[in-house]
Parts: C-alpha cells; sequence; structure tokens
C-alpha cells in the first residue's frame, strides 16, 4: 500500500504542500512549531520519502545551483596554525571534496579566533544559511566542550576528544593502526619495538595506542610494558634517557618530533624510527599514513546523509564510523626527489 502523499500530510496539518515539502527538507525559514507539527504528521501517518525522487532533486539541485553551490562548515576547533600542517590540509581537502561530490561547497570557520564563541558561530553559520557542520578534532586535551546550538544543525565530530555533548563522530582506527605497524616490523624480524608519545594524545583516543601495542607486541606483556613510555612532559632528555635504558631496536611515536632527539644519539645505540602519523613532507621516515584525506570524506559522507535525512541536533542514537590507515615505507632518497 503506498503511503502518505505531501498533498494529505498538508490537508492534515492545515499548511501548504510547499511548506510540508520545506519542513520536511529542514529548511530554516520554516517555523520551528510548524516545522514539528509536519514532522509528526507525517511520522504518524508512516511517511517515507522516495529514494529515487531524492537522488534525482540532488542531481537536480547539483545542475541549478553550480555557479552558488549551498555551503556547509569545516569548523577548526582550535587555533589553526600558520601553516597548518600537512595533516589538517589533507583532513579538509578531503572533506571538500567529498562535500563538492555531494553538490556542496565547504567553508572554513574557526572557533578558537579571538572573540569567537560557539552562540556567535552559531548566529554566523545559521544567518548564512549553513545547515551542517564538521567539527575538526580536538589536539590540546583529552576532553572538552564545545557549545553550539546544535538543535539548528547537522553535524559531526572528527576524532574522539570531546565528552559532550554526544554526537555522531568519525575517527582514525588508532587500534587498527598500532597493529598494523607492529605486524610491519615483525615481518622484518623486529621483536624490540618501543613506544614513545604524550600520554594526552593516548588519553584522547581512550587508551587505544597503548592497549593495541601490548596487545600485539611480540614480546610478553610484561616485557612490553618495559618499551611503553607515556609521559605528560615528553623531552629531548627524558627521550634519550629511555632509549639508553630499554634498547629498542626501534622507536615508534606518535608525530615526527622524536627525529631530532634520535639524531643525538651515537650511531651505534641509536634505534630506527618510524611514525604512527606518516607525513608527506617526511617520507624517509616509514609509518602509518593514517589517510587525513580519507577521514575528512568520510565526514562529509555522514553529514549529508544526515542533512538528506533532515537529522539535527544531539542524535538519540550517535554514530561512530572508523577509517583505516595504510603502512609506507620509508622512500629512497631518489625517490623523494622524484616526487
Amino acid at each position: 500500500m503506498p503511503g502518505p502523499t505531501l498533498s494529505q500530510i498538508a490537508e492534515k496539518t492545515g499548511v501548504s504542500k510547499m511548506t510540508v515539502s520545506r519542513a520536511l527538507r529542514g529548511e530554516r525559514h520554516v517555523a520551528d512549531e510548524v516545522r514539528e507539527r509536519v514532522r509528526a504528521a507525517a511520522e504518524e501517518m508512516d511517511w517515507r520519502p522516495d529514494p529515487e525522487i531524492s537522488k534525482l532533486m540532488t542531481h537536480m539541485r547539483r545542475g541549478r545551483r553550480a555557479a552558488a553551490p549551498p555551503a556547509l562548515a569545516f569548523v577548526w576547533s582550535e587555533k589553526v596554525e600558520k601553516p597548518p600542517s600537512p595533516w589538517s590540509r589533507r583532513l579538509f581537502e578531503g572533506a571538500l571534496e567529498r562535500a563538492r561530490l555531494h553538490g556542496y561547497d565547504l567553508e572554513e570557520f574557526q572557533i578558537g579566533a579571538r572573540g569567537m564563541t560557539g552562540r556567535r558561530l552559531s548566529d554566523v553559520l545559521e544567518a548564512r544559511g549553513i545547515r551542517g557542520l564538521v567539527l575538526s578534532p580536538l589536539v590540546s586535551r583529552s576532553r572538552g566542550h564545545v557549545s553550539l546550538r546544535w538543535e539548528k544543525f547537522s553535524s559531526v565530530v572528527i576524532g574522539l576528544g570531546y565528552a559532550r555533548p554526544e554526537l555522531h563522530r568519525v575517527h582514525h582506527h588508532h587500534f587498527h593502526g598500532m597493529m598494523t605497524v607492529l605486524r610491519m616490523l615483525k615481518k622484518q624480524k623486529v621483536r624490540r619495538a618501543g613506544f614513545y608519545s604524550e600520554s594526552t594524545v593516548n588519553e584522547r583516543m581512550f587508551g587505544a595506542w597503548a592497549a593495541s601495542f601490548l596487545t600485539h607486541h611480540p614480546l610478553s606483556a610484561a616485557q612490553a610494558a618495559r618499551l611503553l613510555r607515556l609521559t605528560r612532559k615528553p623531552g629531548r632528555e627524558d627521550f634519550i634517557n629511555w632509549v639508553l635504558e630499554t634498547r629498542p631496536e626501534v622507536v615508534v611515536d606518535s608525530g615526527l618530533r622524536c627525529a631530532e632527539w634520535l639524531a643525538a644519539l651515537p650511531a651505534d645505540s641509536r634505534p630506527r624510527h618510524v611514525t604512527l602519523n606518516w607525513d608527506t613532507h617526511r617520507p624517509e621516515v616509514p609509518g602509518l599514513d593514517q589517510q587525513a584525506e580519507v577521514l575528512g570524506a568520510a565526514a562529509a559522507d555522514l553529514l549529508v546523509e544526515q542533512i538528506l535525512c533532515n537529522e539535527r541536533g544531539v542524535p538519540r542514537h550517535p554514530k561512530l564510523v572508523m577509517t583505516a590507515g595504510v603502512w609506507r615505507p620509508a622512500a629512497t632518497a631518489a625517490a623523494s626527489r622524484a616526487g
């Protein structure tokens, strides 16, 4: 039996068919009371959107708005580096490319800018007609809270750093990433792999790196624990003392900060270096490419899905989407110059 039409919902709610259509699409210029009344009636009458019509309308909107596509927001949660890190740019560019594939543009905003607040940013986005936003990872601490008017927007958070509110989020599969690195090292006959990292970074991902290190290390858990160094204040002296004490064959780190410290060690006691955050600008250091552009694209996909389903606000059942990284071997000097 076919479901109700827009005309039948309009008759039941006492508004026009066009208003019903706009309310079900979540357009902002429909009064909140009318929008909720229409949605309640549609749910009561068991109305469901036709996926083929939705696909056709999306195609038509892309053609009609090619000159000025509707915008989504990419909100940097903290002060953006100047210049931004290669990882950050890959993240944004991945989200931008996928947003454009869906027929949207993606504009950058910075909630950490001077004078900016969550309330003010909400007003700016609403005034611009922006219905959805992607919030960048929280990098300076493991917990935080952002006070936007979430009920006005569809939203996706990248990373695991936010405690409140519980929103849809995407993040790199850090547990799987550490497992991938240790398996590659095992193939290279490495047994004494060590892991050095700032503890806040590990906390931000709910201990995934440390847990995976202890789980997949070729040595026993007790032996692996001695090769694990998490500290709130990583530094050259602490790092060198740890290396000389534990004698790892390979040092795995969470970025590239250990490269300079390793260079300070005598060649005969210097372990190899592998990173969990491979950088296109340092291809001579092997490690895990987190594929930030894939992460950004996944965030855009999840955001557009909400917009098409007219979902806004804090979700009742938050989704968690994870993306995997890939191993990148060390590039030779000749290959680096060619690239």
